[in-house]
């Protein structure tokens, strides 16, 4: 029982130490998420691998899929909200690694 509860700690204390991307006002006053295409983008403790350029998104443990198509990556953010939806798609995607095979 001792094993789960230090277990359960240690990955809340992993879920907090999550460094989160940077947050800027978009030009319509919207808060928005800065992606980084050199690694993962963390928002709300959730980790995407997203690559604007191929358009698509990777949850970690989870197969690359393709970013929404309502979602406009090109300025190099998205919002919360979208990032959300983001992260949808990359739960639903399933499997495990990089979707290669």
């Amino acid at each position: 029982m001792k094993k789960w509860i230090g277990f359960g700690s240690l990955a809340l204390l992993a879920a907090c130490d999550v460094p989160q991307a940077p947050v800027v006002t978009g030009p319509d006053g919207q808060t928005r998420i800065q992606i980084n295409t050199s690694g993962l983008t963390c928002y709300d403790n959730k980790c995407l691998d997203i690559n604007p350029a191929a358009r698509s998104v990777r949850q970690i443990g989870n197969r690359t899929t393709s970013i929404p198509r309502n979602i406009d990556v090109s300025s190099g953010s998205v919002t919360p909200a979208e990032f959300a939806q983001m992260s949808t798609a990359a739960s639903l995607a399933g499997g495990v690694g990089s979707g290669n095979r």
